[in-house]
């Protein structure tokens, strides 16, 4: 039996560099193995660096998009579009699995060396080793909402999960841990980096790396996922705390929120746009019809209107265009959980003062108005739908659609059509091939 080929044949003997270590020129160089503080934070620099963008592909599969009839050649997305994940075309893009255990490697190699750091201090160590665990559980958490069962609480112990990499070891064989093992992992390394991190937050250009704030939004993010509402809410509120702002784009409609240089960023790591999605799609009709195209001032930021009655995607289609947590995150959570709690009052209070940056002034004082009037059940939909408009296209609408209602999706395309039915096992996407075929055990 072959062993599983989980870490790539990665060299720490060459370690990706860069001198520069800043957010848009992060152009790594040839370096020896990491013995120095300036060296782990180089191998953990390219670590960051080498984190997948599946986050962008797998709008492909919600009800955020559709694609253009009339685009030229559409076969790696098309099999995608239409959850059609058995024998696919050969051209069909697939979805990144070595790539996150090629990070988990270099985190796991920080993790286990970093403290022996030859030069640096015992701060610095500690920062990057933090770090390091938190982007472990970050590949795990995704991984696991990618090709793992949807948590849940009655049976998250024997739901298949992925295979959990703590350590350094091409001998050992892998197994699928359960959802909830991958959970209780991915807590655990949570907790362990707070307890090193010593940096709050990281200055703009620097915000790709794990502060203490940034810790704390992808924390509230795991127990949102858990559905321990208490502790969601209650660590989403600490964050608030040190960070109340929101980007006003009523005062200032240039700028969106997801961006690296916005007020509201937190962590900026993630891609949330790619080319091929642009290139082959519109934004679809139920998520234009969630918007008020006048008076929600996202629209024209997102959207670039056709005029054939097809508007296309211009949220981020620029470099600066990178967030894996920002504020309003944190205010949506808070207005969930709050909900969910039957705590009615905060959950409308934190959606209006989230809409109240996006809404033009008399459109926003009707919608007070109207959300004062919604009971618990509608008030958590509407939440569901903010959280549609607010992060359309970052890569939230699946992870959401899996946790919550894993509502049917109709797709069409020229003269195919599928449909992904309420609670489809297709929410959960197959382990790749190559990753079965390097390590049978996960063919179980």
């Amino acid at each position: 039996m072959k062993k599983i080929n989980i870490y790539i044949a990665l060299l720490l003997a060459v370690v990706s560099y860069s001198s520069c270590d800043n957010y848009l020129d992060v152009k790594p160089k040839d370096r020896l193995i990491p013995t120095t503080t300036d060296d782990f934070r180089a191998l953990l620099t390219s670590a960051y660096d080498g984190v997948p963008d599946d986050k962008e592909r797998i709008a492909f599969r919600t009800d955020e998009l559709k694609l253009d009839n009339n685009a030229w050649d559409l076969t790696q997305v098309q099999d995608i579009y239409l959850w059609n994940d058995v024998n696919q075309s050969s051209n069909t893009l697939g979805f990144s699995w070595q790539q996150y255990y090629k990070v988990i490697m270099y985190a796991n190699h920080i993790i286990d060396a970093g403290a022996d750091a030859t030069e640096g201090s015992s701060e610095e160590i500690d920062q990057i080793v933090g770090e390091a665990y938190l982007l472990r559980a970050l590949m795990h958490f995704n991984l696991v909402n990618l090709y793992g069962l949807p948590y849940n609480s009655a049976t998250a112990n024997t739901d298949k999960g992925v295979p959990l990499a703590l350590k350094i070891d091409t001998e050992a064989e892998y197994f699928a841990s359960s959802t909830g093992e991958v959970y209780t992992q991915i807590a655990s390394d949570i907790t362990d980096g707070i307890a090193k991190l010593n940096i709050e937050t990281y200055e703009t250009g620097l915000n790709y790396r794990f502060s203490m704030l940034a810790a704390l939004a992808f924390q509230s993010r795991v127990y949102l996922y858990v559905g321990d509402f208490e502790n969601a809410r209650k660590t989403a509120l600490e964050v608030v705390k040190f960070k109340v702002d929101l980007q006003d784009l009523v005062a200032d409609n240039s700028l969106s929120a997801h961006k690296y240089n916005s007020v509201e960023s937190i962590l900026a790591l993630e891609e949330v746009f790619s080319s091929e999605v642009g290139g082959s799609s519109f934004v679809s009709d139920k998520l234009l019809g969630m918007y008020d195209q006048v008076n929600d001032l996202r629209f024209s930021l997102y959207f670039n209107d056709e005029g054939n009655g097809e508007f296309s995607i211009d949220k981020g289609t620029d470099t600066a265009s990178k967030c894996s947590f920002r504020t309003s995150e944190m205010y949506l959570t808070i207005a969930e959980c709050a909900a969910k709690l039957d705590d009615l009052d905060q959950a409308r209070n934190y959606l209006n003062q989230l809409k109240a940056k996006r809404l033009l002034a008399d459109f926003y004082n009707t919608e007070v108005t109207r959300i004062a009037g919604l009971n618990k059940a509608e008030l958590i939909a509407e939440i569901a739908n903010e959280r549609f408009r607010e992060f359309a296209f970052e890569g939230h609408r699946w992870f959401d659609l899996r946790r919550t209602t894993q509502e049917p999706i109709d797709h069409a395309y020229k003269t195919e059509s599928a449909t992904l039915n309420q609670g489809d096992p297709r929410y959960t996407l197959r382990y790749p091939d190559e990753a079965i075929n390097n390590n049978p055990n996960l063919s179980n």
